[in-house]
């Protein structure tokens, strides 16, 4: 009763951002559980003293609030010095963790230790306590990680009905995507007259012409070592985006800094006369390739920028700021373009956003969120970045969310990036289609895993130690909505317990996910009311679908795995559709299993998947199950088409494999222009009769 009085009192004063933390850094004493008798006294306690002294300094710290579901805080622009930015990642870097450890005794030690930027900026650990815990204990040493026996170790604003193959207009396909008029980068991309298909280092270019199809030429990106390569095209221009893991450094202010995080170039080609393409522009961004989208005339990149805090100097911004080349003219990023949400620690880590101009790679506008960044999703107005952390739960009592995503949206028009609010969602995000823009609210479908920790004493002694314990179905799905300030207004939880979600599909006002323990549970609801979502159905199948897509009216294609109902031990591939024309009384209208055919790319990858309503095709490549030491091939694309309530397979065609050349994890695709089907690979482009699948040619490169 206290603390509440307390903080909705404090909540009427709102000091700015900076003073709050001060405070809360000098005044706050975290007074640890583990190691008291009467937890309540040293937080009435320590109020108390924040009280006395925030009326004193006229502002107070307003705690920290833990509804996990609930915004986090507005969005603060810095709008410091870069000294004041170094200062702010040494202070949050200064901070306390936990680690196991196995003692002479053969027991496990829970060890805090702290680290601590010394006055010269180097790293020092130590160690301030530990703690023993009793029982057998599971170790793995080489990840220095340890568990103990008492504890657990959209796509398209609502309206695309279709996957967005949106050339079919054209008469040609292109990569499938989440938002409708979103673009996707991708290894193939096609106008129609000409395929081009990197891999690696390596831009190759067809004519695309049936059975007259022709290899045009091959281009070497660059003469440096990558990681990831991905493209857009668009009129004339082809845009290269390639992750490089060696970062040259950059020469702002005369020293050469160099780093471990690498730079995603932006490679701009000219390819008015794909015979002769020729170079554009060059762009860099300091980070590691996390995604990228096109909207209107310009790139939206993200990249995660690592700091290695043992090398940060004051002096030198490029060691602790990000950094952008454009055209060799190097420069960190601006401070007044950093931004961070209010929360007790950061990452070492900047997410980096930068709009580029596709015609000339010109950079419009970047901006950096302090903290990393693992789920991008994207649409016309809006980026949503998703970051999922794991909590140890080391000073928590009770039952709580192990898994938590912190939510950032940012605003997008015309190459401009204005970060407008963070929030904090319970639960892990799978990938981008966990995520979802509708009618001005976001909407989110996690994973919880519940944890709950007790206060307990052992026999001989006073002490009072926080004990993890194992909860019996401790996953479940939560589905959450939240406004433009990324405030709660609905949500759904509690469901599928024991279960995680496999795959999620939001189409206006109506969700499906699946989750999948032994059989797959597909739900339905209603999301019309954001104050109040409902589940619409259930139904349970075997096995699961990892991705779904819309095809056509009333028709959701799943691609999945199938499984045994007993055991939930998966086997072969697994095609699903759905009639979803009553979104309540859903039903698996047919399925067809893969016999033998254990694994696809398109299982990781959505890019990796054709699915053409219009041309009712469905394409995938799979692992040959009858591949050995001597086989011709490794791989086989697989094209379905579904009618009459039936799928049926029209092809299964072989991919030519040389054990002597490299061949890349995740680089068959499959796309039509006009009446022919081609499938190209690292080593061919083969072309097909698109009505009963005959070779007509093969191109060799």
């Amino acid at each position: 009763m206290f603390e509440q009085n307390y903080k909705n009192a404090m909540d009427k004063i709102t000091p700015d951002a900076d003073t709050r933390d001060k405070i809360l850094d000098k005044i706050i004493l975290k007074e640890e559980i583990r190691t008291r008798k009467n937890p309540a006294i040293p937080w009435r306690v320590a109020f108390a003293c924040v009280a006395c002294v925030a009326i004193i300094l006229g502002v107070v710290f307003v705690p920290r609030n833990t509804d996990k579901s609930s915004s986090v805080n507005a969005p603060t622009t810095l709008r410091v010095s870069y000294n004041e930015i170094y200062e702010l990642i040494r202070e949050k870097n200064e901070k306390s963790f936990w680690e196991y450890i196995m003692g002479d005794d053969g027991l496990i030690k829970k060890v805090k230790k702290k680290v601590v930027l010394s006055k010269d900026d180097a790293v020092e650990y130590i160690v301030e306590e530990e703690i023993v815990y009793e029982g057998a204990v599971d170790v793995d040493t080489e990840a220095g990680t340890s568990s103990s026996t008492n504890g657990s170790s959209n796509q398209n604003d609502g309206n695309a009905s279709a996957p967005t193959n949106k050339n079919e207009a054209d008469d040609f396909s292109n990569t499938t995507e989440q938002v409708e008029g979103v673009h996707e980068a991708d290894i193939v991309k096609t106008d129609g007259k000409h395929i081009y298909y990197l891999i690696g280092n390596e831009l190759s270019v067809f004519k695309a012409n049936g059975d007259a199809s022709t290899f045009v030429g091959r281009t070497i990106i660059s003469d440096s070592d990558y990681n990831y390569s991905d493209m857009f095209l668009k009129d004339d221009r082809l845009i290269i985006l390639q992750y490089n893991g060696l970062y040259n450094g950059c020469y702002v202010y005369g020293d050469d800094y160099t780093g471990n995080d690498g730079f995603v170039s932006v490679i701009i080609y000219d390819v008015s006369n794909p015979a002769k393409i020729s170079k554009v522009s060059v762009s860099k961004q300091q980070g590691s390739y996390n995604s990228s989208r096109m909207v209107g005339d310009y790139i939206y990149l993200i990249s995660n920028c690592e700091i290695n805090i043992s090398e940060i100097k004051k002096t030198e911004p490029a060691t602790f700021v990000p950094t952008i080349e454009i055209n060799d003219v190097c420069k960190t990023v601006p401070a007044d373009s950093i931004y961070r949400y209010e929360q007790d620690e950061y990452e070492n880590a900047y997410t980096v956003i930068g709009a580029f101009n596709y015609k000339d790679g010109t950079m419009s506008d970047t901006a950096s969120l302090l903290g990393g960044t693992d789920n991008v999703y994207c649409s016309k107005g809006n980026i949503i970045l998703a970051n999922t952390t794991y909590s140890d739960g080391s000073e928590a009592e009770g039952t709580y969310s192990r898994n938590n995503t912190t939510v950032s949206r940012l605003e997008i028009k015309n190459g401009k990036i204005e970060y407008k609010a963070t929030g904090e969602i319970e639960g892990a995000l799978e990938n981008q289609f966990y995520i979802d823009e509708h009618n001005g609210h976001f909407r989110f479908v996690t994973t919880v895993t519940l944890i709950t920790q007790t206060a307990k004493t052992f026999d001989d002694s006073e002490e009072v130690y926080i004990v993890e314990e194992s909860l019996p179905n401790n996953t479940s799905a939560r589905l959450t909505i939240l406004d433009s300030n990324l405030k709660k207004t609905g949500e759904i939880k509690d469901l599928a317990k024991g279960e995680r979600v496999y795959s999620v599909r939001f189409m206006g006002d109506v969700a499906y996910f699946v989750t999948f323990r032994q059989t797959d549970p597909l739900f339905s609801a209603d999301l019309s009311d954001p104050k109040n979502p409902k589940i619409l159905g259930e139904l349970k199948i075997p096995g699961f679908s990892e991705y779904m897509y819309p095809y056509g009216d009333g028709l959701l294609l799943g691609f999945g795995m199938d499984a045994s109902e007993i055991t939930g031990r998966t086997s072969d591939l697994k095609l699903s559709m759905f009639n979803i024309a009553d979104p309540a009384n859903v039903t698996e209208q047919d399925k067809t299993v893969i016999n033998g055919y254990n694994y696809s790319t398109a299982l990781d990858n959505h890019k990796a998947m054709l699915v053409s309503p219009t041309k009712n095709l469905i394409g995938f490549a799979t692992y040959d199950p009858t591949y050995n030491a001597s086989s011709e091939t490794k791989y086989k694309y697989m094209i379905y088409e579904y009618m009459g309530n039936t799928f049926t397979c029209k092809a299964k065609i072989s991919i030519p494999w040389d054990n002597n050349k490299n061949f890349y994890y995740d680089s068959i695709r499959g796309l039509f222009i006009n009446d022919y089907f081609y499938v190209v690979s690292a080593q061919s482009l083969q072309v097909f009769d698109i009505n009963g699948f005959n070779q007509i040619a093969q191109i060799h490169f």
